[in-house]
């Protein structure tokens, strides 16, 4: 599957903007010396500078780079202590809040430049006729940072999210009664939380029949993640926020992304292949989503 997770975000209207030019007017330089992080916008191929865009229909799929400098904070710490035993054995007395705080400065400023980099490639695409924005990302620092992006890039992006404040009753209501929709169906994993301690248990590979979940659920226990599995084509994680993470096909032959005999092989065909079969699916699924689960 092209995404393995999908987060929806809604557009109060379709970005009208032509995206091709506009992603090519910011495009990803990597971070600067002294920066922390820095983020841009990329070809969707690595390989292939040229393209940034690709389109099935109307929707237009296109993908941001992040990167970020890793410091391990263990080696921070260790610089720090040594600096402020060493400035507090020359003053003999303790050094202030503030002092270590300004050490501390000093050894992150000194070791951002040395420091090695971490990349990650975030792929989006635009839906016009449903005024969303679905993204490739399940933490929500990835998907605020594209957005601001996104948002800077167009000049203007208002944006909302879907109302999920009933998901976590309909998903405990799901597996206590098992009345779901038609096109649903239970896969064989879910969180569970107690409401007054927040204790956990996670379920997985087993049934969600079993008696010991459904005496969990008797407890007061209450279903803030849940695996389903739509028209036994697509299985998934739903969370509370209604993020939809680990996206995959449901028994596909492991032949069945190769080209068929005749089929263009090429990088750029594969992906529109995926792209197609992505967004038909999720075109159909989120909308039921929506309607089922979304509060108006």
């Amino acid at each position: 599957m092209l995404f393995s997770n999908a987060t929806v975000i809604k557009l109060s209207a379709p970005i009208a903007a032509d995206l091709d030019s506009i992603l090519n007017d910011a495009p990803f330089e990597g971070v600067s010396k002294y920066a922390r992080s820095g983020i841009g916008w990329c070809p969707l191929i690595e390989t292939e500078s040229a393209t940034m865009t690709r389109a099935y229909g109307q929707r237009v799929l296109f993908c941001g780079r992040r990167e970020e400098k890793v410091i391990p904070a263990s080696a921070v710490k260790e610089e720090v202590t040594a600096r402020v035993l060493k400035q507090e054995t020359l003053d003999g007395q303790p050094l202030s809040s503030s002092a270590k705080r300004s050490i501390k400065d000093d050894v992150l400023a000194e070791m951002l430049p040395r420091a090695l980099c971490k990349s990650k490639r975030i792929q989006i695409y635009h839906d016009p006729e449903r005024s969303a924005l679905i993204l490739n990302s399940g933490l929500e620092s990835e998907v605020e940072d594209l957005l601001n992006l996104l948002r800077t890039s167009i000049g203007t992006l208002n944006v909302y999210r879907w109302d999920a404040s009933a998901s976590i009753g309909l998903f405990t209501q799901w597996l206590t009664h098992k009345s779901l929709p038609d096109q649903l169906r239970l896969g064989s994993e879910c969180t569970l939380f107690d409401p007054e301690s927040v204790a956990r248990v996670t379920w997985r590979g087993q049934s969600l029949d079993a008696t010991e979940l459904m005496a969990h659920l008797d407890h007061g226990k209450r279903c803030e993640r849940i695996q389903l599995i739509w028209n036994d084509h697509l299985k998934f994680t739903l969370d509370k926020h209604l993020t939809l993470r680990n996206l995959r096909l449901v028994d596909v032959d492991n032949e069945a992304d190769e080209p068929l005999d005749g089929d263009d092989s090429s990088p750029y065909a594969i992906l529109d292949r995926e792209f197609a079969l992505l967004s038909e699916s999720l075109a159909l699924l989120l909308p039921l989503i929506e309607s089922t689960l979304v509060q108006r």
